[in-house]
C-alpha cells in the first residue's frame, strides 16, 4: 500500500496530506524554532499501525532514523529532528508502517530552520548624534536595519533603514543614519535589526543627557560644607532639573554629580575634597525633594577646567557638572573624563 505526497512540507507548522484519503498516519512538522529547540515532527495515527518506521537523510550527509513500535487510532507522537544547531537544513526520506498486516509507506521532504537570536551591541563612542549616524556589532549576519528617533516630548523625529550584502562578523561595526529637522533633539532611538531568514531584534537605546548650565558653589578652602549664602545657586540649579524631569517625562532618568579642584594641594586630598564637595551638592539635591537616583564622583585634578602649573589657586577648576542621563546607563562623560577611574557612589 503505497501513497504519493502531494502537498509539500513548509516551514512552520504544516499538516501534510496524501492522496489516498485519509492515510494510515499524517504528520506535521514544526520546522522553525528558536536555537535552544529542536524541530519537531508530530506524529497522528488515523487507525492503528505497527512498525513505524522513519529513515530520513539531511543535506549534510547524517542519517536519521526514527522508530515508533505501534501507535494506537488518534495517537499523536512528537519526535525531535535534528541536532538543534543553528541554520537551515533539508530532509529527504520516507515513513513506513504496518497496517492491518499490510506494508505501507510514504515519502517525506522538508525543511527545518533552528533560528539564531541576534545579539545587538553598541556604546556611546559609535554614536554621533551630530552626523546622525549609529554604528552597532551583531552577533550574526543581518540583511536589514531600520531606526526610528524620537524627541524629548516622545514625538518621532524622523526615521532611517540600511541594507547589509555581505556577513557581518561580530567585530565589524555597521553604521545606520537617520534624517530629522534641524533644531531637533534626539531623546530616544528604536532600533531594529532583521536576519535574511526572518530572525529580528529590537533595540531601544536612549542616548539623551543634558549638562546642567549652572552657577558653581564657593566652598571654603580644603571644606566641603556648603555655605547657606551659595545655597541660592543650587536652588537655581535645581529648578531646572526638575523642569528638565517633567519636560522629558517619558525617560526615567538619573542625575550625575561630579566634582572637581584646582590643583593646589597633593592630589589623592583633592581626590578626597572633591568627592566630598560632590556628595555635599547630591544630598543638597535629595533634601531638596528630588526623588530620581542621584550619583556622585569626585575627579580631584585630574580634569582641569582651565590648565594651570601645580599649586595654582584657580577659581574655575574648583566647580561640580551636574548631567542628566538615563538612569541605569553609564556615566555620561568623555573625552579626558574618560581617561580617570572613578567610583560612582549613589546616595539614598
Amino acid at each position: 500500500m503505497r501513497a504519493l505526497l502531494v502537498a509539500a512540507v513548509v516551514l512552520g507548522l504544516t499538516t501534510v496530506a496524501f492522496a489516498d484519503s485519509p492515510p494510515p498516519i499524517t504528520f506535521r512538522i514544526k520546522g522553525e524554532v528558536l536555537l535552544g529547540a529542536r524541530p519537531i515532527l508530530e506524529l497522528t495515527a488515523a487507525v492503528s499501525v505497527t512498525d513505524v518506521r522513519i529513515e530520513l537523510d539531511r543535506d549534510n550527509g547524517k542519517h536519521l532514523a526514527l522508530r515508533e513500535a505501534k501507535l494506537a487510532k488518534g495517537q499523536v507522537v512528537s519526535l525531535p529532528i535534528g541536532d538543534g544547531a543553528a541554520g537551515k537544513a533539508s530532509y529527504r526520506g520516507t515513513i513506513a508502517a504496518t497496517v492491518g498486516g499490510s506494508a505501507w509507506t510514504n515519502p517525506l521532504v522538508f525543511d527545518t530552520l533552528v533560528l539564531a537570536p541576534i545579539k545587538v551591541t553598541y556604546d556611546a563612542e559609535h554614536l554621533d548624534l551630530d552626523k546622525r549616524e549609529l554604528q552597532f556589532q551583531v552577533s550574526r549576519a543581518i540583511a536589514t536595519a531600520d531606526v526610528i528617533v524620537f524627541g524629548e516630548d516622545g514625538t518621532e523625529l524622523g526615521k532611517g533603514t540600511a541594507a547589509y550584502a555581505d556577513e557581518a562578523k561580530p567585530t565589524t561595526w555597521l553604521a545606520i543614519t537617520w534624517t530629522q529637522p534641524k533644531s531637533s533633539r534626539v531623546a530616544t532611538m528604536k532600533l531594529r535589526v532583521a536576519a535574511a531568514d526572518g530572525m529580528a531584534t529590537n533595540v531601544e537605546l536612549v542616548p539623551w543627557s543634558v549638562a546642567i548650565e549652572h552657577e558653581d558653589v564657593n566652598f571654603g578652602t580644603d571644606s566641603a560644607v556648603i555655605d547657606p549664602k551659595e545655597a541660592v545657586k543650587l536652588d537655581t540649579s535645581f529648578a531646572k532639573i526638575a523642569e528638565i524631569a517633567k519636560r522629558v517625562s517619558f525617560v526615567k532618568m538619573q542625575l550625575y554629580v561630579a566634582g572637581h579642584t584646582d590643583t593646589v594641594g597633593p592630589n589623592d586630598k583633592n581626590l578626597r575634597l572633591s568627592n566630598l564637595r560632590a556628595l555635599a551638592i547630591a544630598k543638597y539635591f535629595r533634601k531638596k525633594g528630588l526623588t530620581m537616583p542621584i550619583a556622585f564622583a569626585g575627579y580631584g585634578e585630574e580634569v582641569l577646567k582651565v590648565q594651570t602649573p601645580q599649586d595654582t589657586d584657580e577659581r574655575a577648576n574648583r566647580r561640580a557638572d551636574y548631567v542628566l542621563a538615563p538612569a541605569g546607563s553609564p556615566p555620561p562623560f568623555k573625552g579626558p573624563y574618560a581617561k580617570v577611574r572613578v567610583s560612582w557612589a549613589q546616595i539614598k
